[in-house]
């Protein structure tokens, strides 16, 4: 099965809200400003946790979710009926097998998705996140400290180089440093 945007946004979407085992009874709230947002396919879409907590509702501007015929996954379609995402309804974690219930509504364009038969652990999905930032964070420090180096080296050999070369050895010599900088754990 293709994991692609719209997939892997609903599923961060849910870990990162910290969802726990429940119903929902109430209506499907609209998206607010705390969403998710973006296009897949051509189909705008929205993703925002419930207004109750107990689950993610994700809504589109064109196209429709459906559920499959065997219940085991969330399609969405474009407004020609093409189906351009397909989100499963269970997922296995290294600890546990959860699964996720699904409710449509608004003639297929609201999508509210409640976890079911696992807790979610907030603290270790927050973790995660944090870990993911500082990682990022400290490879795009990596890489400007190693584009200065870079730059730096390119620059001697430039000089050696009579001078002008410098103005190909420098950008040369800092992108190279950026990238080691960058791939260095």
């Amino acid at each position: 099965m293709k994991v692609n945007a719209f997939t892997a946004t609903a599923v961060l979407a849910i870990g990162a809200t910290g969802l726990t085992a429940g119903t929902v009874n109430a209506q499907p709230a609209v998206a607010t400003d705390n969403a998710v947002r973006g296009v897949e396919h051509g189909i705008e879409y929205a993703a925002a946790p419930a207004a109750d907590g107990n689950g993610v509702i994700t809504t589109v501007a064109s196209g429709s979710f459906a559920l499959t015929g065997n219940a085991q996954s969330v399609t969405l379609s474009d407004s020609a009926g093409n189906v351009v995402a397909t989100l499963p309804l269970a997922f296995r974690t290294a600890d546990a097998k959860f699964g996720l219930a699904p409710q449509i509504s608004d003639a297929g364009r609201t999508l509210t998705l409640t976890p079911v038969g696992a807790r979610v652990d907030t603290q270790q999905n927050a973790q995660l996140i944090d870990e993911a930032a500082d990682t990022l964070a400290r490879k795009q420090y990596n890489a400007g400290i190693g584009a200065l180096i870079g730059a730096g080296i390119g620059g001697v050999i430039g000089f050696f180089l009579g001078g002008v070369g410098a103005l190909v050895t420098v950008p040369i010599g800092a992108g190279i440093g950026a990238l080691i900088g960058f791939s260095t754990p």
